[in-house]
């Protein structure tokens, strides 16, 4: 009988930690693991437009914890800059989301943009992407 009594009370404690442990996980925010670049849907040339660039979690949400430091850059050789002239822009992001405004150049043409975490909670995954400026896609 005392065997069958200490087993029922290890079972027991043994329930309520992994009921302690799966709801503190139940209940933790998910965590912001990458960037990602937001930009106007039709680019036109000699037009000035804002990217948006946010954290995100492996659900697509935006982390309103971060507040990190990402390098946002454009190829050099594109005619498309930011709109202070530079190809590179360094951007603090707020509450997961930070912008910028950029100005077309003169010609159509696939610009590549490139967002990197510089500083922060914790590194987030880089991105870069490809986009069409001036053109239609056919």
């Amino acid at each position: 009988m005392p065997l069958s009594y200490e087993s029922e009370i290890v079972s027991s404690v043994e329930d309520d930690m992994t009921s302690e442990i799966s709801g503190n996980r139940a209940s933790a925010a998910p965590q912001a693991n990458r960037l990602m670049l937001f930009f106007a849907e039709n680019m036109k040339l000699l037009q000035e437009a804002p990217i948006v660039i946010r954290a995100l979690t492996d659900e697509g949400k935006v982390d309103p914890t971060r507040d990190d430091v990402v390098e946002v850059s454009i190829n050099q050789e594109s005619r498309t800059a930011f709109k202070n002239g530079e190809k590179t822009l360094r951007i603090q992001l707020t509450n997961g989301e930070g912008s910028a405004d950029i100005k077309t150049g003169t010609a159509m043409e696939t610009v590549i943009f490139k967002a990197s975490w510089i500083s922060g909670k914790s590194p987030l995954q880089n991105v870069l992407t490809n986009i069409l400026v001036g053109g239609l896609l056919i």
